[in-house]
């Protein structure tokens, strides 16, 4: 009876550790839409840093500084997304403050201020990640796992 109990105690008291050790491995970054403003302004720089596995740019507007969430950056290189400074951009997210008090935006779409520029969807209408949708790579052993999946 003891050792049943102190097992049980023991296990108690680990498992907060086994949880946060399984989700700080994760990239997992959440979307607010009540926090959603749409922000134009300029880039200055255009690969700035990482967040949590992502990618961002600075940009300014209105004399604020935004650190600009996009995508992992195997998704970016598959869209051919580039920025360079100086280039406008209209960017809508989700705003929120990093723990050292920096200005940070998730974006769920951004477009460059030229006639030719095409929408860049980030997030889709449920506000999830569009890269984790993308169609599983063609292999003889997806064929296999997932046989009733189209590839």
């Amino acid at each position: 009876m003891i050792r049943e109990t102190v097992t049980v105690l023991s296990l108690l008291l680990v498992l907060p550790f086994l949880v946060d050790s399984a989700m700080a491995g994760t990239n997992c970054t959440g979307y607010d839409e009540n926090t959603e403003i749409i922000v134009s302004g300029i880039v200055l720089k255009p690969s700035a840093c990482e967040f949590r596995g992502l990618m961002c740019f600075t940009m300014e507007s209105r004399s604020r500084i935004f650190h600009v969430v996009t995508a992992p950056s195997w998704f970016l290189e598959r869209i051919h997304f580039k920025l360079l400074p100086g280039t406008l951009v209209r960017v809508v997210g989700s705003k929120f403050y990093s723990p050292d008090g920096s200005l940070y935006l998730m974006a769920r779409c951004l477009k460059k201020n030229t006639p030719t520029a095409r929408n860049i969807l980030f997030r889709d209408a449920k506000c999830q990640p569009i890269w984790n949708k993308q169609p599983v790579k063609k292999s003889s052993c997806m064929k296999i796992f997932y046989p009733g999946r189209s590839l």
